[in-house]
């Protein structure tokens, strides 16, 4: 009788649009209430609409894109949602192609390979009516196409909720999206006890979005995220690294963790990484002052600051809280050498690694001891050394890992390589030094005068309106 009892109200918790939507039939914002004009949107973008409407669907921009044009941010891409199925759209734009397997969508190529993200609105999932509690809601598959009301009510959070009518200029709301736009706030759409069972790396997104955006966490959702936050271990390896990718490249990759750790969702995600972190009693609250902590804080500098740090050196960064100690050792120690591959076994498998990122990492670990020689005076050890793959990522994670553990002879070698071998290193990595050794500032401006080496494989922040 209890089970039949706690299975009825747990379907009774959100399980129609109606239950969820504050604004149900919702609701319009004219222009005169808003600071987003059609002139705003990307010409192709605009295309893509234009076409679908020709054709006889409705379609609107949508999500992220309609958040950051009201925060007056440059959107990083555009997202469509219409009532045209993904095959209709494929038919439709023969610079297109279907995608995805959890979510069908169809992403059109425009020049120089850009793509306009097209998807189809859709249902709530069937899981929900199906569920007889948390443990069944885990969502694998989501194809299931419903109206533009129901597509609102299974986003994630408001403020990723709103549609852009292109016609009018309208904003239209069924969540409430809007207000907490306004207010900073990020809100989850419906139940936390649905939303983040059904998808736990929204947890992981919510962080982010506060982050990134100086917002504030509901403190329902922040309950959620820590009453759930072992539920990320069930999220798939390639939405997680997806994520991570998105985040190592805001420049507030250390506000990110800092607010994970303090919700729980850090050990919860990096279970060995979290193990090593608490030998300090501190933590979380030690934070901005251990070393994970620092080596995040100076990657993000150098982001914002327009250097180049790709996805593989700020993994290699957090590795390398267990590899610190090994790192100043004899090169041609074969048993160290062991024990970093030992080690790195546990690095790869915490952070959910592929074997190439794996074998990367391994190389730059590998590469520290010989920043460490004092080898520097020997021209040909230096120019074989300089033209190994993987040198201009190492040589970035050793200049940030010294200037985090305050090595004043790491730093005067990480000088040697800034100014002295400076017209021998790639040119990806040449800088000039701006500050002097007095407060170990390794702050350096790209010399712009050069081209630079697989320049595709790096990120940059982001520009800004």
């Amino acid at each position: 009788m209890l089970k039949w009892v706690k299975k009825l109200l747990f379907r009774r918790d959100h399980s129609s649009p109606d239950d969820i939507l504050k604004y149900p039939a919702g609701k319009r914002y004219y222009s005169d209430f808003h600071n987003i004009r059609k002139n705003y949107i990307d010409l192709d973008a605009q295309k893509v609409i234009g076409r679908l409407n020709q054709f006889g669907y409705k379609a609107y921009i949508v999500g992220g894109c309609v958040r950051d044009l009201l925060l007056n941010r440059r959107p990083k891409d555009y997202d469509i949602v219409t009532n045209a199925t993904p095959v209709e759209v494929k038919k439709i734009f023969v610079n297109s192609r279907l995608i995805g397997k959890r979510f069908r969508i169809v992403h059109v190529v425009f020049k120089n390979n850009k793509i306009i993200e097209v998807s189809t609105a859709r249902s709530l999932p069937s899981s929900r009516k199906d569920a007889r509690d948390e443990s069944e809601l885990l969502l694998i598959r989501d194809n299931e196409f419903g109206t533009f009301k129901d597509d609102a009510a299974r986003r994630d959070f408001t403020i990723n909720s709103l549609f852009f009518d292109l016609r009018n200029e309208t904003i239209i709301d069924y969540t409430g999206g809007y207000e907490d736009i306004k207010n900073k706030i990020v809100r989850i759409i419906g139940s936390e006890n649905i939303s983040l069972p059904e998808d736990p790396v929204r947890m992981l997104r919510a962080v982010k979005f506060a982050s990134t955006l100086n917002f504030q966490i509901h403190a329902d959702l922040e309950k959620g995220i820590r009453r759930y936050r072992k539920l990320i271990q069930t999220a798939s390896a390639p939405r997680l690294h997806e994520e991570f990718n998105k985040i190592f490249r805001t420049a507030h990759t250390a506000d990110i963790f800092k607010k994970m750790a303090e919700l729980g969702l850090f050990d919860s995600l990096f279970p060995d990484l979290g193990k090593k972190c608490k030998e300090d009693q501190e933590w979380p609250k030690s934070f901005d002052t251990s070393f994970l902590g620092k080596c995040l804080r100076i990657g993000d500098r150098m982001i914002s600051e327009h250097e180049d740090i790709n996805t593989t050196v700020y993994f290699a960064l957090m590795g390398s809280v267990f590899m610190l100690d090994l790192f100043n050792s004899n090169p041609r120690d074969r048993g160290i050498e062991r024990e970093i591959k030992n080690r790195m076994e546990i690095v790869s498998k915490d952070l959910g690694l592929t074997r190439n990122e794996s074998e990367r990492i391994l190389q730059i670990y590998n590469a520290q001891r010989q920043f460490y020689q004092e080898q520097l005076e020997n021209r040909t050890w230096v120019r074989n050394f300089k033209n190994k793959i993987f040198f201009q990522e190492a040589f970035i994670v050793y200049k940030i890992s010294v200037r985090a553990n305050d090595d004043d002879q790491g730093i005067q070698r990480a000088l040697f390589w800034e100014i002295g071998m400076r017209k021998k290193l790639q040119s990806a990595i040449r800088k000039v030094v701006n500050k002097g050794l007095e407060d170990h500032s390794l702050n350096m401006n790209a010399d712009r005068s050069t081209s630079r080496p697989e320049r595709k494989r790096f990120y940059r922040k982001p520009r800004n309106h």
